[in-house]
């Protein structure tokens, strides 16, 4: 009975911060609700960059000064590393490229791992000369999910 009793009250004591803990997580229905926004800012990302609408583009950024975009290929490396650099690139781009391109298929599957007002974002697309992986890293300012971090690897 002496064994017993203290195994029964740890195994109790597990339980009870067991469910304190799971208490204190966000209701099961909110993750994919924020991945769904997750995933709409980056949709939207393409898209307003696509039709050539830089007001609404940039919207999608985190102005920040810890923002960064980095590319890398076979053939080069470009690395920005604040908005301004960002934000020049994508005007000096768009005054090179004015007419509006097609959007692509957004038929990727990500993958969202949060980690409470950030997160990381995989994923890969068919490029023109084969995959091309895409790293963002997401940050919550107010209510709106916005990109910090774009690494594309082609």
């Amino acid at each position: 009975m002496f064994i017993r009793y203290p195994m029964h009250k740890n195994i109790l004591s597990l339980i009870s911060l067991l469910l304190l803990l799971s208490s204190c997580q966000n209701p099961k229905n909110a993750v994919p609700e924020e991945e769904a926004q997750i995933i709409e800012t980056l949709q939207l990302e393409t898209q307003y960059f696509c039709e050539r609408k830089l007001a609404e583009w940039q919207n999608q950024w985190t102005h920040e000064s810890y923002v960064s975009k980095m590319y890398a290929g076979k053939i080069g490396f470009e690395e920005f590393t604040n908005w301004e650099e960002i934000y020049q690139f994508t005007v000096d781009h768009i005054n090179e490229f004015p007419d509006p391109i097609p959007i692509p298929e957004s038929d990727q599957a990500y993958t969202v791992e949060l980690f409470g007002e950030t997160a990381f974002v995989f994923y890969t697309k068919e490029g023109e000369e084969g995959p091309v992986r895409e790293t963002r890293f997401m940050v919550k300012e107010g209510d709106k999910w916005r990109i910090a971090r774009m690494q594309t690897i082609y």
